[in-house]
């Protein structure tokens, strides 16, 4: 793998200077009209083939450049003495494999990958990358309708599909191409470490790079095509190049450098919150395949090697793992709310019921769990820890679907153990543009996270992975005065755009997020240039969230513009003298709530991916509508959505009548007000900007208090703008808001 950006500057010399400065052959040799730049390799100097002892003096750089030589005087009376001139003044002379002249010029950006060797990734920025480029790069071409641009930079914005890759910093190199009916796009990046400028190129053994690749193309008119595969995989330049699988990552250095002697599984209730119907474990076992070389001398006595295949089964060699927690009940063991079952299978030397395969001929380890009702599995190693403390790290590998709480869903689960090596997401896109009025916009995408199990006597090593599928469809229509508008849309709750990232030396954290998650999907909810959480190489969290809050785009929030870094006010503008009449509270504002939580969407904030939809959630919406008047409208719906991983679910029915008209000579009206029937139980936390007086605004979490188990909401907002004389401005608001329990006491 290797990317070379050159930028080159070529200078013409006059007639003068030509006359004055022989280049040689670094210019090339011209025959007639063409200049040809061949390599020639060193040549046979007649001059020096005389058989005289006296030192030969090579007639190199400074006779080609300043006419001296070395055996004659120097004096500067008449031809004045000529300074030395760095000879890379206008860059550094660039060749190809063969030694054939490129170019002459600067080599700004480089990165390159070589296998197997040691250090093997190698990348590159020059100090001009920032100093003359600000850290931005761009070549483009075009002919015709053909268009195409490289672009290298550390803060790009660059979005595939909101599903599958989407950051406003991204740093690495994206490759763009279009014409009339075709467009593609390619990202390569160490996200690792995708290096600093710097005389000194950042090398690396051990490393985490990105590949992601969208392409679309026009058919006919109305439809468009697409396709998206993006690729996170650690990679290790000790192992062969074409060795395994590249798209599931390799092993690094850190995780392969001893074998596992602990595993452990931790089962725990899903729905913690009930206290009851948690994780029934009836039995465990363990399955251990291992290959060994053996000698084997056949009839003549002649000796060869063969791998002997072993399938060791715990149960059946009296070993089992140690057990911990629980509740002791009639046929098996239950992890009730905040209990955990915490199986430990402990292959050292002081577990002495341990009789299995020596732990460096162990290639394949399965787990087998009879579960039932509501339960978390969650798998570990002594190989899978935290920095630098080295403490276990559990990583989930099932969940039970629901709520389930008498025993129906009784089944033998099968997993394999590894330690992370990859990740990657392929899908699809469909966009329709007005056909027969009707636009559609469709999406499927599956999420792969690749395991292994380590052990360094073994250059293949054996895989496992996790799948989750995530789709949306999107349909509207509008045909004056009716519209329309439907979504369908479902996201597995571990459907993951989160990557792991090797350090240097090949070990990794399982646990922090800050210094060792690399996100294709940020959490950008204020869709500003700053992701909202920390991630390792782009700098700290955004501490100033406040989606919706920042309507002229100052960076401050409207409910508090006096407010400023050098001169902070802690007191909001709404609680400010009332000649501020123009603030009011964010209670007075008026906007849709969907997930019945007190907040209005467009100005929620949260801890999760900036996905289209929650994962976790699959369901429907549609609603239709009419324009009674052009500045009035009328609109029904209907919303169903339940919770994959639990017995969670939300079912409204709603109707809206919106009026904003404008009244010559007198103001503007605006009427607004919204019915719903809802019945729902799914939590949508949420985190938000909160200004207390007289301290310092900050992030508060705040609950969903699940308020609308069975209930009817109305929210209605009646406003009054008064325009009709030039130095009198009245704003009037009046919001209203109903909750209405249907039950005396719910659930």
């Amino acid at each position: 793998m290797g990317i070379a950006i050159i930028i080159g500057m070529a200078l013409v010399p006059d007639e003068v200077a030509a006359q004055r400065t022989d280049y040689g052959h670094r210019l090339g040799l011209q025959r007639g009209g063409e200049v040809s730049y061949e390599p020639v390799g060193s040549g046979v100097i007649f001059d020096a083939l005389d058989p005289a002892v006296r030192r030969w003096y090579v007639p190199q750089e400074l006779y080609q450049l300043y006419r001296w030589q070395q055996w004659e005087s120097s004096n500067y009376a008449r031809d004045h003495y000529q300074r030395y001139v760095n000879s890379d003044i206008e860059g550094d002379y660039f060749y190809d494999l063969y030694g054939s002249f490129i170019s002459k010029g600067w080599l700004i950006y480089d990165w390159r990958q070589q296998q197997p060797q040691q250090f093997g990734s190698a990348l590159f920025k020059d100090p001009r990358f920032s100093s003359w480029f600000n850290r931005l790069v761009i070549s483009s071409d075009r002919k015709g309708q053909y268009h195409m641009a490289m672009t290298i930079g550390e803060q790009i914005r660059t979005t595939l599909t909101p599903m599958t890759f989407s950051k406003p910093n991204y740093d690495g190199v994206q490759i763009d191409f279009q014409s009339d009916k075709y467009a593609a796009t390619i990202l390569m990046s160490r996200v690792s470490s995708p290096g600093r400028t710097g005389t000194i190129t950042v090398e690396a053994t051990n490393s985490t790079n990105l590949f992601g690749f969208r392409g679309t193309s026009q058919i006919g008119d109305f439809v468009k095509v697409g396709a998206t595969y993006v690729n996170a995989h650690h990679s290790q330049t000790l192992v062969e190049s074409l060795e395994g699988n590249p798209i599931s990552g390799s092993l690094t250095a850190g995780q392969n450098v001893e074998p596992i002697s602990q595993i452990f599984i931790r089962l725990s209730d899903d729905s913690p919150a009930d206290r009851r119907g948690g994780a029934a474990l009836f039995s465990h076992d363990i399955i251990i395949e291992a290959e060994k070389d053996v000698i084997v001398t056949d009839a003549e006595g002649a000796e060869s090697i063969e791998i002997e295949e072993t399938i060791w089964r715990g149960s059946a060699n009296g070993f089992s793992a140690i057990v911990e927690g629980g509740f002791q009940r009639r046929g098996f063991l239950a992890a009730d709310g905040s209990e955990q079952i915490i199986l430990t299978y402990d292959f050292t030397g002081e577990n002495r019921s341990y009789n299995g395969p020596d732990l460096s001929t162990i290639r394949k380890v399965s787990i087998e769990l009879a579960v039932a009702n509501d339960y978390h599995i969650e798998m570990g190693s002594d190989r899978q820890t935290n920095l630098p403390q080295g403490q276990p790290v559990f990583l989930t590998q099932e969940r039970a679907a629901g709520n389930v709480q008498d025993g129906s869903n009784l089944q033998l689960v099968s997993f394999e153990y590894g330690l992370p090596t990859g990740n990657d997401i392929f899908g699809g896109t469909i966009e329709v543009n007005n056909l027969l009025g009707f636009d559609i916009y469709a999406e499927y995408d599956r999420s792969r996270r690749y395991r292994k199990y380590p052990n360094r006597r073994f250059s293949k090593h054996h895989l496992d992975s996790n799948e989750a599928d995530a789709w949306m469809v999107n349909v509207s229509r509008k045909r004056y005065p009716f519209f329309l508008f439907g979504e369908a849309y479902s996201m597995d709750y571990d459907y993951s755009t989160t990557s792991l990232l090797t350090r240097a030396n090949g070990e990794m954290d399982y646990t922090d997020p800050t210094t060792a998650y690399y996100e294709f999907v940020e959490d950008n909810d204020d869709q500003d240039r700053y992701p909202d959480w920390q991630r390792v190489n782009q700098g700290g969290p955004d501490r100033e969230i406040f989606p919706g809050w920042d309507e002229n785009n100052d960076f401050i929030s409207d409910f508090n513009q006096n407010n400023s870094t050098f001169r902070p006010n802690y007191i909001p503008d709404y609680e400010e003298p009332f000649l501020r009449y123009s603030a009011d509270r964010p209670e007075f504002l008026f906007g849709v709530d969907m997930n019945n939580n007190f907040w209005i969407d467009r100005f929620e904030n949260d801890e999760e991916p900036d996905f289209p939809y929650d994962r976790d959630r699959r369901g429907g919406n549609i609603y239709v509508g009419a324009y009674i008047m052009p500045d009035m409208r009328l609109t029904i719906g209907r919303k169903q959505e339940r919770a994959l991983a639990s017995d969670r679910e939300e079912n409204s029915s709603y109707g809206m009548f919106t009026l904003d008209r404008d009244i010559a000579g007198i103001g503007r009206l605006r009427i607004f007000d919204m019915f719903k029937m809802v019945e729902d139980n799914i939590a949508d936390n949420i985190v938000q900007w909160v200004q207390p007086i007289g301290t310092e605004p900050n992030m508060q979490r705040i609950d969903d208090p699940l308020a609308a188990p069975d209930t009817w909401i109305n929210s209605a907002y009646l406003g009054f703008d008064y325009t009709g004389k030039a130095d009198l401005k009245l704003v009037n608001k009046l919001k209203f808001d109903i909750w209405h329990q249907q039950k005396e006491h719910p659930d």
